[in-house]
């Protein structure tokens, strides 16, 4: 059964990140939720716009990078997850982004420019 493609549910890329994802990014980001995925979290088996229990959402189906490269479109890299599940995939590297962020803000301007 193929998706009704006008009411497809996807999570937006932010615009900075934009030039990073492939040219055919929609197209391969299809393929591993629909054809791979069947339209369900790789992780928990949620389905794609299911309503989220107790909450006014939906379930938004996204595909997440294993190792956080968006260029990285190996099909072995890729999962389609709904948002629980990336969360919590990307909660490692994203606490260590804020750590290194905030290492930085603790140096003084003048010793990052030596």
């Amino acid at each position: 059964m193929s998706p009704d493609f006008h009411n497809i549910l996807t999570m937006p890329i932010k615009e900075e990140n934009k030039k990073l994802y492939s040219p055919d990014w929609k197209y391969i980001s299809m393929k591993i939720r629909y054809e791979r995925a069947k339209n369900k979290c790789e992780k928990c088996g949620v389905e794609n716009g299911k309503k989220i229990e107790g909450k006014k959402g939906k379930i938004i189906l996204t595909v997440a990078h294993i190792d956080q490269n968006p260029t990285n479109n190996s099909l072995d890299n890729l999962l389609a997850l709904c948002q629980r599940c990336h969360f919590a995939l990307d909660k490692p590297f994203n606490l260590k982004k804020r750590w290194i962020t905030k290492r930085k803000k603790s140096i003084p301007k003048y010793l990052l420019n030596l």
